[in-house]
C-alpha cells in the first residue's frame, strides 16, 4: 500500500503570513489559526524524521502562511540536512515579497526551487493579493521576481489563483508574461466559490482567447505550460475504463508525500495543515494508524461530484483524479465529494480547448511539455 519511502515532505516552518489574500484557503476557511513557527525541537525531529522516511533525492520543500516571514527556520533545517550529509533537494512556494539578493544567493548556494506566487498582472493581482494595510503588493512582487531571474533561475513556475473576479482579463496578462518569457504558467481557479453563469460566460470567453494564443505559440515552438491544457489533454486520451486515469495514484495522500505542520503534525498533505487534520503522525513518533485508514477508505471507491448525477455525461469522468482532496475535505468533510465548480469548469475547459488540443499534438512544443502517450505531463 506505502511505498517505502516518500519522495517529499512540504513543510510549514511557520504559519504566519505577510499578506491578507481573502481568497486564501487557510484564513479563510481558519479564521482562528494560531500563528506559529517551529521550534528548534521540532526542527531537529523533523530532520530526523527526513533521514529515515524521505528517499534519496527526495524533497523538502517550504511553505506556509509565508516561508519567508521565518527565514531562520528555512535556514537552521536546510544547513542542518547539509551538515548531516542527507542527500535531499530543497524548494519554496512564496509570494516573492520579502526576497532579496541576500536569500536569493543563499538559495543559489543551496540550489533551490522556487515557485513564485503572483496572480497576472497588476490590475488583477492587486484585487486580493494584498497587504494587511491593504495595499497592494504586485510591484514589489514582480520586481522580486526580476532578482529571482537574475540570481536563481531564469524561468521559475508562477503558481497563479483565478477568482470569479479576476478571469476577465486573463489571456492579455498571460501575453505579458510569455512576452516576458515566463511560460511556466500554473493558472487555476479557486473552486470553493460559486462559479455562476455570468462567471463561467466570461470563462468560456478567455478560455477562447487562451486557445488561441496557446495554438500559436506551440506552432512556433514556444511551450507554454497550461494547467487547463494538461487537463484536457488527459482526458482526450482517456476515453474509457481501461485507460482510465487512477485515482488511487494521488498527489501525496500521506503515500508519495505528506505536510508537515509547525508542531511536527504529519498530515496527508500540505493543505491539510491549515485545519489541522487529520493527523496522521509526528515527527516525534512516526506515522499513526489513522494514515492507513484514510488511505484505505479513498482507496474503496472513485472520487464523485457534489451532484453524482452530473459524472453520468462528464466529459473528463475518465481523467478525474478528485481535484484536490483537501478542497473536498475543507467544504464536504469528505475526501471523495468534488465542487460542482470543478465539475463546471473541467468540463468548459474540455469543450472549448479540445480541438487546441488536437491540432496541437503535432508540435514538438507541445510534446516536450505534455508527453507522447497517455499521461499528466507537467507537474503542477
Amino acid at each position: 500500500m506505502f511505498p517505502p519511502l516518500l519522495h517529499e515532505l512540504t513543510v510549514w516552518n511557520t504559519s504566519k503570513c505577510n499578506f491578507k489574500c481573502n481568497y486564501c484557503f487557510v484564513y479563510s476557511l481558519y479564521t482562528d489559526i494560531p500563528k506559529q513557527e517551529m521550534t528548534v525541537e521540532v526542527m531537529d525531529a523533523l530532520i530526523d524524521f527526513a533521514k529515515f522516511n524521505l528517499m534519496r533525492d527526495g524533497k523538502i520543500w517550504f511553505f506556509g502562511g509565508e516561508p519567508f516571514t521565518s527565514f531562520e527556520t528555512m535556514k537552521y533545517i536546510t544547513e542542518k540536512c547539509v551538515a548531516n550529509n542527507l542527500k535531499v533537494g530543497f524548494g519554496v512556494t512564496t509570494n516573492c515579497y520579502l526576497l532579496d539578493e541576500e536569500k536569493l544567493k543563499w538559495m543559489r548556494k543551496y540550489n533551490y526551487g522556487i515557485l513564485c506566487s503572483i496572480d497576472g498582472t497588476e490590475n488583477l493581482h492587486d484585487r486580493h493579493r494584498k497587504l494587511y494595510d491593504g495595499s497592494g503588493t504586485w510591484k514589489t512582487v514582480w520586481e522580486n521576481i526580476k532578482l529571482v531571474r537574475k540570481i536563481l533561475t531564469p524561468e521559475p513556475q508562477i503558481r497563479w489563483t483565478v477568482n470569479v473576479d479576476t478571469v476577465e482579463g486573463l489571456t492579455e496578462a498571460m501575453k505579458f508574461f510569455i512576452k516576458e518569457g515566463l511560460t511556466n504558467l500554473a493558472i487555476d481557479c479557486v473552486y470553493e466559490v460559486k462559479w455562476d453563469e455570468d462567471c463561467l460566460k466570461i470563462l468560456r470567453g478567455e478560455l477562447e482567447k487562451m486557445g488561441e494564443l496557446l495554438l500559436e505559440c506551440y506552432s512556433n515552438n514556444i511551450p507554454v505550460f497550461s494547467m487547463f491544457i494538461r487537463d484536457v489533454y488527459d482526458a482526450y486520451t482517456r476515453t474509457n475504463e481501461k485507460v482510465r486515469a487512477n485515482w488511487l495514484d494521488r498527489c501525496g495522500l500521506g503515500t508519495g508525500s505528506v505536510g508537515i505542520s509547525p508542531r511536527g503534525e504529519i498530515l496527508p498533505c500540505h493543505r491539510f495543515v491549515s485545519g489541522g487534520k487529520p493527523v496522521i503522525g509526528s515527527v516525534f513518533r512516526g506515522f499513526s494508524p489513522e494514515r492507513i485508514y484514510i488511505v484505505e477508505r479513498w482507496r474503496k471507491l472513485p472520487p464523485y461530484s457534489e451532484h453524482p448525477s452530473r459524472c453520468l455525461d462528464c466529459k473528463v469522468k475518465y481523467a478525474c483524479i478528485g481535484g484536490c482532496l483537501a478542497c473536498n475535505y475543507d467544504l464536504f468533510g469528505d475526501l471523495h465529494i468534488v465542487p460542482e465548480s470543478y465539475c463546471e469548469i473541467k468540463n468548459l475547459a474540455y469543450e472549448v480547448l479540445i480541438d487546441v488540443v488536437r491540432k496541437s499534438m503535432n508540435y514538438d512544443a507541445f510534446k516536450r511539455l505534455y508527453g507522447a502517450g497517455i499521461g499528466r505531463g507537467c507537474i503542477e
